[in-house]
């Protein structure tokens, strides 16, 4: 008997539904499971308490209509989502670790710092590079650095234009090493600035701002480096060397 049994279920296994409807006459279309809490849903209305799934594996709370693996629509003034964990605070943000697992954490704080390249008379050479600056890291993060260049050029092209590369490369030393440096370099940028050479400390300064960014981690430098390629050569400090309003400075924001 249970053998005929057994076959029976088996012989009519391939004309059941594909559909499972808990506490519903009419699973949603296109559902391979629909729970309906309240069993009041008609076609879409009246589906804000329930749980579906559909044929793709997308995961619908509050929608028939999942567009993501987990769609949750909010019904309500309730909170939509919660996750308790035990780090669980007032402005606590969800981090995730590098396998996707996710738990709160503190808001990571921000910092700021301005460094002016004041105290001497420099000049950068076409074609070498130059260390500029080596900013020390006191904490893990994202940081953008600023350059605002406020110097003049010896040469120019024939059409009035000298330009330079800046380099930002991480670094465990803090020394002027840009062959060991190089392999290390996270961003760079190039500025053009059309103006008139001369020798002149007084005449045809030029000031422009350049940002730069990188990841960094604590106990390490993010140093900034240039190599002027076109015109040169570039001098700053030639008006007053102290003043820092007339020579280069570089702001870093940890964000």
């Amino acid at each position: 008997m249970r053998i005929y049994t057994l076959i029976f279920f088996i012989s009519i296994m391939q004309f059941l539904p594909a559909q499972v409807g808990i506490n519903t006459q009419n699973a949603y279309t296109g559902s391979v499971l629909h729970i309906d809490p309240k069993g009041n849903t008609s076609g879409t209305t009246n589906s804000s308490d329930d749980v579906l799934i559909d044929a793709s594996g997308n995961i619908g709370i509050g929608t028939l209509l999942p567009k993501a693996k987990l769609d949750i629509v909010k019904a309500g003034t309730n909170s939509p989502l919660r996750i308790v964990d035990g780090g669980q605070g007032t402005n606590k943000v969800l981090k995730s670790d590098t396998q996707g697992n996710a738990s709160w954490m503190d808001m990571p704080s921000t910092s700021a710092a301005n460094y002016s390249i004041t105290g001497s008379v420099l000049t950068f050479n076409a074609g070498t590079v130059y260390l500029v600056k080596a900013i020390p890291i006191s904490a893990n993060g994202f940081y953008q650095i600023v350059i605002r260049w406020w110097g003049r050029t010896w040469g120019v092209n024939g059409t009035g234009v000298t330009a330079a590369v800046f380099y930002l490369a991480s670094s465990t030393g803090s020394g002027n090493a840009w062959t060991a440096d190089e392999p290390n370099v996270k961003d760079s940028a190039e500025s053009y600035v059309s103006t008139n050479a001369t020798t002149d400390k007084n005449s045809y300064p030029f000031c422009f701002a350049l940002p730069l960014s990188s990841q960094a981690a604590v106990e390490t430098y993010l140093k900034v480096y240039i190599k002027v390629g076109v015109g040169g050569p570039w001098k700053t400090g030639e008006i007053d060397a102290w003043n820092a309003n007339w020579n280069p400075s570089i702001s870093v924001y940890r964000i």
